[in-house]
């Protein structure tokens, strides 16, 4: 047996040794999954304008492109003065009008408005994370106004659900 042939496992051996190490470096070094899952930013707003058999509307953070979606997310640092996002803005009358947070409505997701929110999804009771989701959508409160009586009444989106 040639000495080649006596040093191809050796070589072999130390290959897959290396590109283990090298595999293994690169799964503990990637980055952790996003708390969002594959939810996209609300960028924009939805209005729903029958709710149930009413004429009630309710505004709601949506994430609009080729389609419209309610599984969307918000979090601190998103919009600014600059380039505010009406998701946002939609939020941030929610907060203002259902739990009076006293917000400029601005489309800026900043500590303000992370606090409010706070304090809505500890009112809610849902989990205090700062960050608008599906959860946070489905148990606050929105504003939802009626066409035949001007009144703006806030009613959480779990009871609005089955309508939408």
């Amino acid at each position: 047996m040639s000495s080649r042939m006596r040093r191809r496992p050796f070589s072999l051996l130390a290959t897959g040794a290396l590109f283990a190490g090298l595999l293994g470096g690169a799964v503990t070094m990637a980055p952790a999954a996003s708390a969002h899952g594959d939810y996209p930013h609300c960028q924009g707003s939805w209005l729903y304008e029958r709710v149930g058999d009413s004429d009630q509307k309710v505004r709601l953070p949506a994430e609009v492109g080729f389609s419209i979606g309610l599984m969307c997310y918000l979090t601190n640092g998103d919009g600014t003065l600059q380039y505010p996002l009406s998701g946002v803005k939609t939020l941030q009358n929610a907060l203002n009008r259902c739990y009076s947070a006293g917000l400029a409505v601005d489309g800026a997701f900043g500590d303000k408005t992370e606090a409010a929110l706070r304090r809505a999804q500890s009112s809610a009771g849902v989990k205090v994370d700062g960050e608008y989701g599906p959860a946070t959508r489905q148990y606050m409160k929105w504003p939802t106004y009626s066409d035949a009586t001007t009144k703006v009444t806030c009613q959480q989106h779990g009871n609005i659900r089955r309508d939408l």
